[in-house]
């Protein structure tokens, strides 16, 4: 055990656990969480501050299921902050996987998802409805976000821990734009502030005194010009079942 006012490891063995509420833990110290066991769990957790995220259009891409909510895909609000978990877990295990290092791989997602690039959410619902048996075949997937043809690091990483199928990502992508970031010129930014209320300017400035973080994402994100390319969806929304039928995973009732 390692704990740290930036940073805290945890290793356990033969079947030892954290004694606590790991995602309490986060929403009040840290901004990102990786857990990994090799018979078969993977969860990977990030804290947001709320004025800088969509809850709702994160809460798009959880599994829809039959039975008892999936917890594959959470987005939970805790006090000022959302709380976006990822947990996906194969009965079967993946054999050995040291966690080492995992976690500073997968923390471009997190800034990833604050520029509203939302493809990491994507990959997991698409994991998730391979994993959970109760996954709604019928339901129609999530928004496909530009870019899924073509990855950045970070999300190889996640593609490459969470075992992620390349040929359901192929055939998923195929619907996908090709990202085309926003550049925000000068002029633009000028235009943008200038049109901007007085006791508006005013409450910025105020923020900026206090040493608000990421301050001047939230002023991009208020001026509208977050530099983000918009999810387009292309074509009609295929189910979960057509999807997975599309690359042979058998789709049956009981």
């Amino acid at each position: 055990m390692e704990p740290h006012p930036r940073r805290a490891v945890f290793v356990y063995h033969y079947g030892g656990d954290f004694r606590g509420n790991p995602e309490a833990v986060l929403a009040k110290y840290y901004d990102a969480m990786f857990y990994l066991a090799n018979w078969g769990s993977r969860h990977l957790l990030f804290r947001f501050p709320a004025a800088l995220v969509d809850a709702a259009a994160m809460a798009q891409y959880s599994v829809e299921t039959t039975d008892y909510p999936s917890e594959a895909i959470t987005v939970e609000t805790v006090g000022e902050y959302v709380v976006l978990g990822i947990r996906l877990d194969e009965e079967e295990g993946f054999g050995w996987v040291d966690g080492e290092g995992w976690l500073d791989r997968l923390l471009g997602l997190r800034e990833a998802l604050l520029q509203r690039d939302d493809r990491v959410l994507y990959l997991a619902w698409l994991k998730g409805i391979v994993l959970d048996c109760d996954a709604d075949r019928t339901a129609l997937e999530p928004p496909v976000p530009p870019g899924l043809n073509e990855l950045t690091p970070a999300l190889q990483a996640f593609v490459e821990l969470f075992d992620v199928d390349e040929t359901l990502l192929g055939i998923a992508a195929a619907r996908s734009a090709v990202l085309k970031p926003v550049a925000v010129d000068e002029a633009q930014l000028q235009q943008a502030i200038a049109g901007l209320p007085a006791a508006e300017k005013d409450a910025f400035l105020l923020r900026l005194a206090h040493d608000e973080p990421r301050l001047s994402l939230a002023l991009r994100q208020h001026l509208g010009l977050s530099g983000q390319t918009p999810v387009i969806e292309a074509g009609t929304r295929r189910t979960a079942g057509e999807l997975l039928e599309a690359v042979g995973f058998v789709v049956e009732d009981f």
